[in-house]
């Protein structure tokens, strides 16, 4: 059983607007403390103590959750229907893998100026004025649809624009939370968000099948087009603080190079980033580019079961998101993070196999579920301990290191689609994942310090390199 977190009280909190400040024990509790904002309004927090759904308190988390809804629901709407597309277009395999690899080639051209943006201007602004840009990206994509025009080359063309500015919203995104939140929710806030992306998951392809069978792919788009517009309004609607420019024009290169030099100087970073890799590189190129093929042809369905199947990685994300939202006292975060990936890879890996052996959608639907449980679980609490470590001023660019998933992504896509071609989707999906359980098995065996990982032992600001 992991441990519990045994909170300190007399600690403080750096989020602007909100000031920790300790309290007698008669009234706030043994180890708990009181943060107060800048309207005098108090509450007492420590980590054993907040709930499921604390963050939710907060009205600008609320405004930046619902965001994060109206993205991923964008997202998945996206896959589902740029994989069923490509291979209806193609029949190719290996070109579902290149078409969903494409758009994420510029994220690592991208992650260093995204991070820094995120560090120097408006992270609200810089959500904004991106999401702007992915609904004219496709609006415009499904216009193209609907006149009929479309060919291959559309698709990449669509894929890379959306990845670019994908990759450079992100770091913001995701370090809006310490600007809206205290730092003692954090993991709870981060939980919710990623909660946020599971239960889309489950709406998402579930839309997105059906729109494909009633009205055609080109609805798709202009729904995805829609959510865009929903984001960037919800993030004009996030008030945060002022925060004072960072940075001279002199030391722009410096300073995008000393977010890189902390996190692999940084030994419990390098670690984190080592696991960061697992899920993109082996877990969702069966989501990406093996999953219509195995809709299509391994199960003998048709949109409906892509939908299902999809669906059901989501539905497990949203039980392993509220898991992950109710764990704010586990402590042994390493352990959680690679039981996980068990977890995860193993019913992967089961799914690929069900196919070969009984064609059973729903034994392949459960299994898909159990699988979305351990990504999300996984997800959440690497996501959480990565940002937790980094320094408050260099958070959007360590953030923005973590974009290298989106590389290897691309390279995990591009070689499973290639090699379903050769070896069949079967042979592919089941030995991806037991590759991934066989890296997280080794760095169970050969690493202490992801063993001994714990929330508790993380500094509540790191000192950058200079």
């Amino acid at each position: 059983m992991p441990d519990r977190v045994s909170p300190e009280a007399g600690t403080s909190s750096s989020v602007p607007g909100l000031t920790r400040t300790d309290t007698p024990a008669a009234a706030a509790g043994p180890g708990r403390g009181r943060l107060r904002s800048n309207d005098g309004r108090t509450e007492d927090v420590d980590g054993p103590g907040i709930g499921t759904f604390h963050a939710l308190r907060y009205r600008d988390f609320r405004y930046l959750w619902a965001g994060n809804a109206f993205m991923s629901a964008a997202q998945w709407i996206q896959i589902t229907t740029m994989g069923w597309v490509s291979y209806d277009l193609t029949g190719s395999g290996g070109l579902v893998g290149v078409v969903s690899s494409v758009g994420n080639l510029s994220s690592p051209a991208i992650a260093p100026f995204s991070g820094l943006a995120s560090d120097r201007f408006s992270r609200t602004h810089v959500v904004a004025v991106s999401q702007g840009l992915l609904f004219v990206n496709a609006l415009a994509l499904a216009v193209v649809i609907a006149a009929g025009w479309l060919e291959v080359w559309h698709l990449f063309l669509f894929a890379l624009v959306a990845g670019a500015l994908n990759a450079f919203n992100m770091p913001a995104r995701q370090t809006l939370v310490f600007d809206v939140v205290p730092r003692e929710v954090v993991p709870n806030a981060v939980a919710l968000s990623n909660l946020a992306f599971s239960t889309m998951r489950t709406a998402g392809p579930m839309v997105g099948g059906g729109l494909i069978a009633l009205f055609g792919p080109a609805n798709n788009f202009v729904v995805q087009a829609i959510a865009y517009l929903c984001v960037a309004l919800s993030a004009l609607m996030v008030r945060v603080p002022r925060r004072p420019a960072s940075g001279a024009g002199s030391r722009f290169a410096q300073d995008i190079a000393e977010g890189y030099r902390w996190a692999f100087a940084n030994p419990q970073a390098r670690i984190l980033l080592l696991m960061l890799t697992i899920y993109p590189t082996f877990i969702i190129p069966l989501h990406n580019a093996l999953m219509p093929i195995f809709a299509k042809d391994i199960f003998a369905g048709g949109p409906s079961s892509l939908g299902v199947f999809l669906s059901a990685l989501g539905a497990g994300g949203i039980v392993g998101g509220l898991l992950a939202a109710s764990l704010n006292a586990v402590d042994r975060r390493g352990l959680l993070q690679l039981n996980a990936m068990f977890l995860c890879s193993l019913s992967q890996a089961g799914f690929a196999a069900t196919g070969a052996l009984s064609g059973d959608v729903w034994l392949g639907a459960f299994l898909l579920f159990l699988a979305g449980i351990g990504g999300s679980i996984f997800n959440t609490t690497n996501q959480t301990v990565v940002q937790l470590i980094a320094p408050d001023y260099l958070r959007g660019r360590i953030t923005s290191v973590m974009q290298v998933q989106p590389l290897c992504m691309a390279a995990g896509t591009l070689v499973a689609g290639a090699l379903s071609d050769v070896h069949g989707a079967v042979a592919v999906g089941v030995g991806i994942n037991l590759v991934a359980f066989g890296v997280t098995l080794g760095v169970l065996a050969f690493s202490p310090r992801m063993r001994a990982l714990r929330l508790s032992g993380l500094a509540s600001s790191q000192p950058a390199l200079r």
